[in-house]
């Protein structure tokens, strides 16, 4: 028999007590979170309520997903909406754990995208006539990305780049720090990290990720 998972780890975390608000991935906006308030939580089920106007489309029965970061790991709680029900204006659903999946945290093995992929950046703080430059992606993780440019960028700038995901119709937009550069073919190789994500590329970007590492394209 299965273990059922449990949110007993996560009950006494601050974001979970009543009135916590919390940000949820739902398969039918995987590109716009759901924010949602706590209103009650135990170790098998978790009550939340959100702005009806935030969802034309009932969720019963759908399964979303709830990021949840610690120093030592990220956690990705998936839940099943088990009922909802109307209380303008907001919705309260009650919703129980499908599957915890967690994992330490560092830097995972960087993945060659399966398509080119260019990367438009603009580099902080730089003059008008140097701020602004491209890339091509070359490898990335959730947290790291490998760029080769021709443009002239150093270790310690931050980059504002943007990039966009053909599988997923989606334009990523991320602030990066550069924390190596090498030379290659006498183009410059930045390695990147990930220093500001809004959840929903987050999760597009860890989506991508998983398909390829699943595909052992990269292996």
């Amino acid at each position: 028999m299965a273990d059922i998972p449990s949110l007993s780890p996560f009950i006494a975390d601050k974001r979970l007590q009543r009135g916590g608000a919390v940000e949820l991935v739902t398969p039918l906006a995987a590109n716009r979170p759901l924010h949602a308030i706590v209103e009650h939580v135990h170790s098998g089920y978790l009550i939340l309520s959100y702005v009806e106007s935030d969802t034309n489309t009932s969720l019963l029965g759908t399964i979303v997903r709830l990021r949840w970061e610690t120093d030592e790991a990220i956690t990705w709680l998936s839940l099943q909406v088990v009922q909802e029900q109307a209380v303008w204006p907001v919705k309260l659903a009650r919703l129980v754990p499908t599957s915890i999946e967690q994992e330490a945290k560092g830097e995972r093995p960087l993945l060659q995208p399966d398509f080119v992929i260019n990367v438009p950046y603009k580099i902080m703080g730089a003059r008008p006539i140097e701020e602004s430059g491209e890339g091509v992606l070359l490898r990335f993780s959730p947290t790291h990305l490998i760029v080769g440019t021709d443009g002239f960028v150093s270790v310690g700038d931050f980059l504002h780049l943007s990039f966009f995901l053909p599988h997923y119709k989606q334009e990523l937009v991320a602030m990066t720090k550069v924390v190596e550069k090498t030379f290659r073919d006498g183009s410059a190789v930045l390695k990147l990290v990930i220093t500001d994500l809004e959840e929903r590329y987050r999760y597009v970007l860890q989506r991508y990720y998983e398909k390829l590492a699943q595909s052992g394209r990269n292996a």
